[in-house]
């Protein structure tokens, strides 16, 4: 009765803020940087074209969420049917592991092929195969077999990341990305959340735990035929002019029709050569740790720790998710109109409060749900800020070409370091020692992060003498073209870019 009450006002109150949400948006994303050589109406199209995209992608990646975690929300199910807490993150391992080597692999396909084509149909291949485990008998099945299954989705979900970050790229000016950012990043949240919902409302149809692989599927199919329809790859692609770069300055034409090796050199020389790129990596890599130590172990610990029934384990994994859209659009604005894209500062200051969050969660009475509860979601408000803050400035610190790519190679660190040191350190830290060392990792872990972010920190005011800032690289690219005196066109390395490596 309480559940059907709690689901009812979060249904209530999630339609009102839609629509007040829908009256907001476009004043919210109105481009506060005017393209210098759009004409008015080219404006207009430019307007809505990127907002037609941001929402795009949005519901893209929040549907392969739908298909990627709802494996977390069988994982009770399969404890029932005899597997063990290790093999469970030897699964999620394997997820992990093909997802982060695919982030790499997709983020270097994503800057070279069109973005439109590419999301949806990886979002298709992903649906599919959770429709397969939805049919298939997991007493029968070879274990191996299950992995293979999950592998072959992580390689299909790593288009996700690198391909959304390659559309903010393209579409929003480095002053404007912290509010593109922190909307995209709910996705995450979105699609997460929506899970626990969903999950009920298979089993009641259904009847069935298997349900709940394929319900997500089918709608996340139905999703990506709609995100084709919305998605666009560049405002050049549009008939529109680039609206970053200066009148003098072509920003699609090098490296992208250059030969892999090129690329790769250009790549690593303007890219890997930059430590504030791997301190953000190794950051990443840390706060992922922690994200999916939290979120894929909670269904398990609320259900056999704290006594919690399937409905409630499912609204507390919804709150969860949708705490941190609150959280996440709140670190965005804030970083665009007082921190002044100056990020790390307010990472900083979200991590810290996350190591008490942890804390909490794990010292908060065994008879106190609420406790528990209240602390999980305050978790939920703060995590997913510092992540986007970083995606932020991983796009923000590579030249606009290199957009994608290097999300992929933070993406890496942070599903093969990340993740999947969570999946495995966490499922064997548990089995041999409990639940107390999993929570001691996890706030080493986060401290960790915290190292590293303040490192960051040092390393940018060391650099501030030069009058560079980390952002003034995203829209500058690796080489540029200029015209000289006679009207040719005359390729030329970035003096800039060259001042600042």
């Amino acid at each position: 009765m309480e559940t059907g009450i709690a689901a009812k006002s979060l249904t209530i109150s999630f339609t009102y803020i839609s629509k007040s949400r829908a009256t907001l948006m476009f004043s919210f994303f109105r481009s506060s940087v005017v393209p210098g050589k759009y004409s008015v109406e080219q404006l207009e199209i430019y307007s809505r074209l990127r907002l037609q995209v941001l929402l795009g992608s949005f519901l893209c990646y929040s549907a392969y969420y739908l298909v990627r975690k709802n494996f977390v929300m069988t994982m009770p199910d399969l404890v029932m049917q005899g597997f063990s807490k290790s093999d469970l993150g030897l699964v999620l391992s394997a997820l992990a592991v093909s997802y982060g080597l695919s982030n790499f692999i997709m983020g270097y396909l994503t800057d070279r092929i069109d973005t439109r084509k590419l999301m949806p149909l990886c979002l298709i291949g992903s649906a599919l195969i959770s429709l397969v485990m939805g049919v298939i008998s997991f007493e029968q099945i070879p274990f191996m077999m299950l992995v293979t299954m999950m592998a072959i989705n992580g390689c299909l979900q790593g288009a996700g990341w690198p391909a959304s970050a390659k559309i903010i790229a393209h579409w929003f000016h480095p002053r404007e990305r912290g509010r593109a950012m922190s909307f995209w990043n709910t996705s995450h949240n979105v699609g997460c959340g929506l899970l626990g919902p969903i999950s009920i409302v298979a089993i009641a149809i259904f009847s069935d735990w298997q349900s709940k692989f394929y319900l997500p599927g089918l709608i996340a199919f139905v999703v990506a035929i709609f995100s084709y329809l919305l998605l666009r790859d560049k405002p050049t692609d549009c008939g529109l002019p680039s609206p970053f770069s200066k009148s003098s300055i072509d920003m699609t034409r090098a490296p992208e029709k250059s030969s892999f090796i090129i690329t790769l050199k250009l790549f690593c020389k303007h890219c890997l050569k930059v430590p504030a790129l791997w301190l953000l990596a190794l950051a990443n890599a840390c706060i992922y740790f922690v994200r999916y130590g939290v979120i894929d172990w909670v269904p398990l610990y609320l259900t056999e720790v704290r006594d919690f029934s399937f409905e409630a384990t499912s609204w507390v994994f919804f709150s969860f998710e949708f705490s941190a859209i609150v959280g996440t659009l709140l670190c965005g604005y804030l970083s665009d109109r007082y921190f002044k894209e100056k990020r790390t500062s307010m990472t900083i200051l979200c991590l810290l409060l996350v190591s008490i969050t942890l804390l909490s969660y794990w010292q908060s009475p065994l008879n106190k749900s609420s406790y528990v509860i209240l602390t999980l979601i305050s978790t939920g408000f703060l995590i997913y800020g510092p992540l986007m803050l970083i995606h932020v400035q991983i796009i923000d610190s590579v030249p606009l070409q290199f957009a994608g790519s290097a999300a992929g190679f933070c993406g890496a660190f942070g599903y093969l370091l990340g993740a999947t040191g969570s999946n495995i350190a966490l499922s064997k830290v548990t089995d041999s020692y409990g639940w107390d060392a999993y929570f001691e990792l996890l706030i080493i872990i986060n401290l960790l992060a915290l190292g590293l972010m303040i490192l960051l920190w040092l390393w940018e005011n060391n650099h501030a003498h030069a009058g560079q800032k980390l952002t003034d690289t995203a829209v500058q690219p690796a080489v540029i073209i200029i015209r000289n005196k006679n009207g040719r066109k005359q390729r030329k390395k970035n003096g800039l870019l060259n001042r600042w490596r």
